[in-house]
């Protein structure tokens, strides 16, 4: 009888055990950005540094610029996704200035990225522009 029981108690929990472990494989299966970066036919001098990990609430990091700024960015739908404002960045048709707000997504296989710029945020008239670009690994 204990043999039995023994044998059930196994069989029950071994599932359990293994959705477990799967369950944290999924968050470090997440590929991560770490190191520094530049676009490929951007300034060389602009060097991103980027540090990202996972725990099982999700994947995050920051993404810092060696030109002044730095922004949070998490793991969404298979990409990193970040937003950089800067103050003063755009200046509008009447001649003011207004915050560049910036959206980026990087794809952490391929390092394929796109840039989504809102000129709408501070501007009249402004228009929202997506451009792609490239990262390379760079340390």
């Amino acid at each position: 009888m204990s043999s039995i029981l023994r044998t059930l108690a196994i069989a029950v929990a071994a599932p359990a055990i293994a959705g477990v472990a799967f369950a944290g494989l999924a968050h470090a299966d997440a590929p991560l950005l770490n190191g520094n970066y530049v676009e490929a036919n951007g300034d060389p001098l602009n060097v991103w540094t980027i540090a990202t990990s996972c725990a099982p609430a999700g994947c995050t990091g920051t993404v810092a610029s060696n030109t002044g700024w730095t922004t949070p960015t998490t793991f969404t739908g298979g990409r990193w996704v970040f937003t950089v404002s800067k103050p003063g960045g755009l200046t509008c048709d009447n001649g003011t200035y207004a915050p560049a707000v910036t959206s980026m997504s990087v794809d952490p296989v391929t390092l394929a990225g796109v840039l989504s710029s809102d000129s709408n945020f501070g501007c009249d008239g402004g228009t929202v522009t997506t451009t792609a670009f490239q990262l390379n690994k760079v340390g």
